[in-house]
């Protein structure tokens, strides 16, 4: 794995301007494929940008009737939730079926 700098940021607009001021940035927040992806050298970017703090992670209902899934919301809640596991039943079959518990809770929709 190469050398990278690290940021975590609090805000939208603190994770857009790291990203648009470092060239090869990258967003990280379960970081389970991004990680694996470094340690085989298919992804090298020079400075990961933490989003953990963002406000990212609920699962709402829409006006339409369907869901917005934050993109921090941890695999493992998604397949538990009650109305994807009702009206999405293979999303949450295949976030099960796709990883071990402990990847499950640690891996996040983005």
């Amino acid at each position: 794995m190469k050398a990278f700098t690290y940021e975590r940021v609090n805000t939208p607009a603190e994770a857009a301007a790291s990203a648009g001021r470092t060239p090869h940035a990258k967003f990280i927040a379960g970081g389970t494929n991004l990680l694996d992806l470094m340690k085989l050298e298919i992804e090298a970017p020079l400075h990961l940008i933490d989003i953990n703090s963002l406000a990212l992670d609920k699962i709402e209902q829409t006006s339409e009737g369907g869901l917005r899934i934050g993109a921090l919301v941890r695999n493992t809640d998604l397949a538990a939730d009650e109305r994807v596991r009702r009206d999405y039943a293979v999303l949450s079959r295949a976030l099960l079926a796709g990883a071990s518990g402990q990847l499950r809770n640690q891996a996040t929709t983005a």
